[in-house]
């Protein structure tokens, strides 16, 4: 079993269902309410333990009991918790997120809280876990400092790193030199690389571009379109992902990731190890909520 180690956030998601998406200074009536455990980093956790990976999760949470609950959550799906924060002063961090019902699209408002209190000197005290891990997989929802300094001792100890460049925000060279597979979504590769992959050419112009940056490959997402990889060993190609009425898209994109990344642990063919991540991915999108929505890996397979 490939040991992947996680470092991202912990966070509580609270879901409104609506007819339709508020304008600005506008008020609607929604619909169902649901409180569901999320955060980007426990989202992929959760997806590479339930797509048959060991998976050790790093992370901050509140002395609270969003924090708690969370934390009891991961030990029911076996995530290893030993390396779970606890923050004495900051609450855990909350999502507020609005569902259209009509597309499943989704809005998100996040409260990072104690996510955003995971430091550096945090994380050079877990070296060692990091450093027997086969990959390390990390997002952007903790501070950008935390993250450099986890792909920079995965880097050094020998660790395959993949990058999920969420929420989308610039990144430096120098920080994306120590990353060896990268995974933006279209939004996040139009900001990082300046392109907009709205079309094949340009989707393929992005990739060739970021590679540049990066020590691996680039995967973009690209939602009911499947992924377009590019590795620099000269494999490419558009993987497509099946077609289905989505509900709820709010961690399609983290089960993705986080069955990409257990595959890869496991030593999956990579294309192989896409397909099973968008099959994966495909399933989630069928159903509410975020951690509730990620499939085991027998209904996957």
């Amino acid at each position: 079993m490939g040991k992947i180690v996680v470092i991202g956030s912990s966070n509580t998601d609270m879901v409104v269902t609506s007819a339709k998406m508020p304008l600005p200074g506008e008020t609607v009536m929604g619909n169902e309410f649901d409180v569901i455990p999320g955060g980007k980093g426990a989202n992929q956790a959760v997806a590479a333990v339930r797509a048959g990976g060991e998976v050790t999760f790093i992370a901050k949470v509140g002395n609270d009991d969003f924090g708690r609950k969370a934390v009891d959550g991961y030990k029911r799906d076996k995530i290893n918790t030993s390396h779970i924060l606890v923050d004495p002063l900051k609450p855990s961090g909350i999502a507020v997120i609005i569902v259209d019902e009509t597309t499943g699209q989704n809005s998100i408002v996040v409260a990072p809280g104690s996510n955003g209190n995971l430091l550096v000197e945090d994380i050079l005290k877990l070296e060692e876990i990091i450093a027997n891990a086969d990959v390390l997989l990390v997002q952007l929802e903790i501070p950008i400092e935390t993250v450099k300094t986890a792909l920079g001792i995965a880097r050094e100890r020998g660790v395959k790193t993949i990058l999920n460049p969420a929420p989308a925000q610039f990144l430096s060279d120098e920080f994306l030199s120590l990353v060896d597979i990268i995974t933006p979504n279209e939004t996040e590769t139009q900001l990082l690389i300046g392109i907009d992959p709205s079309n094949e050419n340009e989707i393929q112009k992005a990739a060739a571009q970021l590679l540049v940056k990066v020590n691996e490959s680039v995967l973009i997402t690209l939602g009911s379109k499947g992924v377009y990889y590019l590795s620099k060993n000269g494999d490419d190609a558009f993987v497509p992902t099946a077609k289905v009425e989505a509900v709820d898209t709010t961690a399609a994109g983290d089960v993705f990731n986080g069955y990409f990344a257990a595959a890869l642990a496991n030593a999956t063919d990579f294309q192989e190890a896409i397909r099973l991540a968008n099959k994966a991915a495909a399933i989630s999108v069928t159903r509410k909520g975020a951690q509730p929505s990620i499939p085991e890996i027998e209904e996957v397979e």
